[in-house]
């Protein structure tokens, strides 16, 4: 090659690998970038959706949440008050000493039921008065 064919060679691109124009190609190449305004739009949009997500799809699952692990939990609260009664029951049953055998079992249910009831006449005096009433 010499000078003037290099020289053409490199304005048209024609001595380049895959500089070869393909036909149609200067029509398309104002179109390969997208306009800044769809950037910003595309910003916008998700943004948008993350706030909307925020607003309502965090604190509803937050909600679920609560009420489920508060079920959870107060079934086993009710659970472990049962089964706590009833250990308590059964242990004054078997070293209180109170001779007669029927004596006994029906004062341990008098001694639980009254604390129940002590337990309830203290909450009870101890709840604010309501303002319908």
């Amino acid at each position: 090659m010499d000078g003037s064919e290099a020289t053409a060679s490199q304005a048209t691109g024609a001595g380049s690998v895959g500089a070869q124009a393909s036909p149609g190609a200067a029509a398309v190449e104002g179109q390969g970038a997208p306009p800044a305004w769809a950037g910003e739009l595309a910003d916008r949009l998700t943004d948008t959706v993350a706030r909307v997500k925020a607003r309502t799809t965090v604190k509803v699952v937050t909600a679920l949440r609560a009420v489920v692990y508060g079920s959870v939990v107060l079934v086993a609260m009710v659970t472990a008050a049962i089964l706590g009664t009833i250990g308590v029951v059964r242990i004054w049953d078997a070293y209180v000493p109170i001779s007669p055998l029927g004596r006994r079992v029906w004062l341990g249910y008098v001694v639980v039921g009254g604390l129940f009831f002590l337990g309830g006449a203290l909450v009870m005096s101890r709840r604010r008065a309501s303002r319908h009433s």
